[in-house]
């Protein structure tokens, strides 16, 4: 019963998350995004009653309880603090990354701690059918002593624009769900190893 606020109305949220929450049947009571006329597309197709100028305005609503934040990650802290500071704020569901650097997110991590409220970040390949099976199979021991894994995508992330902006494109966007995934299958590594280079298929840097 506790009502949500969406912050963004790109494709995560009008495809993704708002389509979820109807079938689940939990409420969503408004939506703001980085321009009014984006929110209120999305709030007509979903049906969401109020459309907010901007996204401190609906975390300010009293009617909100959770927060879904899909946001470019260098924006999302400042929000999140808000949301923090807002005492009808329960919790508060935040797009990976969650910021743009591990000591940013530490400190946001130790914030929400400290107010008291829920910070979860939308990791949701480990939810994944076919990621949840994998466990149970590797758990049941039907793939015996497992020595080798590996993750391959070839895709371009392109449906987010405000990615061209960063200093890595793959690593912020795709590579955290890659490593969660592995973190969920076998645990936390001991070491991390990253090669980089530019891809040539991008139109820019």
């Amino acid at each position: 019963e506790y009502k949500i606020g969406c912050v963004g109305a790109g494709m995560i949220m009008a495809e993704c998350h708002l389509a979820a929450y109807k079938e689940a049947g939990f409420p969503v009571v408004a939506i703001a995004s980085r321009t009014r006329a984006s929110a209120e597309k999305v709030a007509t197709r979903w049906g969401i009653p109020t459309v907010h100028d901007t996204p401190e305005k609906l975390i300010e609503d009293e009617n909100v309880e959770i927060i879904d934040l899909a946001f470019p990650p260098d924006l999302q802290p400042a929000l999140i603090r808000h949301a923090l500071r807002q005492k009808h704020i329960k919790a508060i569901l935040a797009q990976k990354p969650l910021a743009l650097s591990v000591e940013e997110a530490v400190k946001l991590r130790d914030e929400a701690a400290k107010a008291g409220k829920i910070l979860s970040v939308n990791q949701n390949m480990r939810y994944d059918q076919s990621m949840r099976v994998l466990k149970q199979i590797i758990d049941s021991g039907a793939l015996g002593d497992i020595v080798f894994a590996q993750i391959d995508m070839h895709a371009i992330p392109h449906w987010q624009s405000f990615l061209e902006d960063y200093d890595r494109l793959t690593l912020a966007n795709m590579s955290v769900h890659h490593l969660d995934v592995l973190r969920f299958l076998f645990g936390d590594p001991d070491e991390i190893t990253t090669l980089t280079r530019k891809d040539p298929r991008t139109t820019f840097d």
